[in-house]
């Protein structure tokens, strides 16, 4: 059975619960009929791939991609398993054109494992704002495929039980907010620490698991999707520079252009069909910025997480 959960122009989020038909324990084979990523909530099964095979249990997450030939089978007394599977669409290969062929898709486990970046994400997932849901939803699902797809993944000591990420899971998700949302402000390690109950050691540490990026490599890149947003919109280089948060102008179209490819001056002459493409493409997870967000009451002199 299909629970539909979100569906946008980038992909279709579905809750897949196996009824109490009897289940099969000798392994049967599956193609694939689209690329995904996907979390187990419920239960276990063996998923296999060129000869390995994996036990996926709660929390695990895994990969499929087109015409690819998996088998599957159940482990037996073990009642049905339920998955969360993200589905993704068309748009979304458009959108990411700029990274998504850096990736050999046919090279890619399908085993994800059990990782606290791609559990916080899992957790964010449920607690997603109602109002502009979609973009939320969106913004989300390209979070996603840079966690799976993109990023390498962090050596962590060791996965948090699910009492202790959903611990670290709010005060992070707090603090992560409180960046997005004032961007242009002074954000200091220890009383961003300070602020979630976290020591400033624990706060970067978990921060850096949970996020994928250091806390002031995030806000770099909060600040640079930021300026692009406004350029996109008509401000002028300048202002975009110092109205995200950036004091030295040299230096943000130095960083500018090694993150998008092109000057902040080119921005403007792009193709309104490539503008729109690149509003959610570049390795930078953030959301689009309202109007109010990308007015900051400092907008000169504020330097990076310290």
């Amino acid at each position: 059975m299909e629970i539909a959960l979100a569906k946008t122009e980038l992909a279709d989020v579905f809750l897949l619960k196996h009824g109490p038909e009897p289940v099969n324990i000798e392994a049967r084979d599956s193609i694939c009929a689209f690329r995904g990523i996907h979390f187990l909530e419920e239960n276990c099964f063996v998923l296999g791939f060129e000869r390995r095979e994996w036990l996926i249990e709660k929390g695990c997450a895994f990969l499929t991609e087109r015409g690819r030939l998996h088998e599957y089978s159940h482990v037996r007394g073990v009642p049905p398993d339920t998955v969360l599977s993200v589905r993704f669409s068309r748009p979304l290969l458009e959108c990411m054109r700029d990274e998504l062929p850096a990736v050999r898709f046919d090279e890619l486990d399908s085993f994800l494992g059990v990782r606290n970046e791609l559990r916080f994400l899992r957790w964010r997932f449920g607690r997603l704002p109602e109002q502009c849901r979609d973009f939320a939803t969106d913004e989300w699902v390209i979070n996603l495929v840079v966690a799976a797809y993109l990023n390498a993944p962090q050596a962590a000591a060791r996965n948090f039980p699910d009492v202790q990420l959903a611990w670290y899971a709010e005060r992070i998700e707090a603090a992560r907010e409180r960046i997005v949302k004032r961007f242009g402000d002074e954000h200091r390690l220890r009383p961003l620490a300070r602020s979630v109950g976290m020591s400033t050691f624990q706060f970067a540490r978990v921060f850096r698991e949970l996020v994928g990026y250091a806390p002031h490599q995030y806000l770099l890149n909060v600040r640079y999707r930021a300026a692009l947003h406004m350029l996109l919109e008509g401000a002028s280089v300048t202002d975009a520079c110092f109205q995200s948060g950036f004091s030295n102008l040299s230096q943000f179209t130095r960083e500018f252009k090694t993150r998008f490819g092109q000057r902040p001056s080119s921005v403007k002459t792009w193709p309104r069909y490539l503008r729109t493409q690149r509003f959610t493409t570049s390795r930078v997870p953030e959301v689009r910025l309202r109007k109010s967000q990308a007015q900051p009451d400092c907008c000169s002199n504020v330097p990076a997480i310290r």
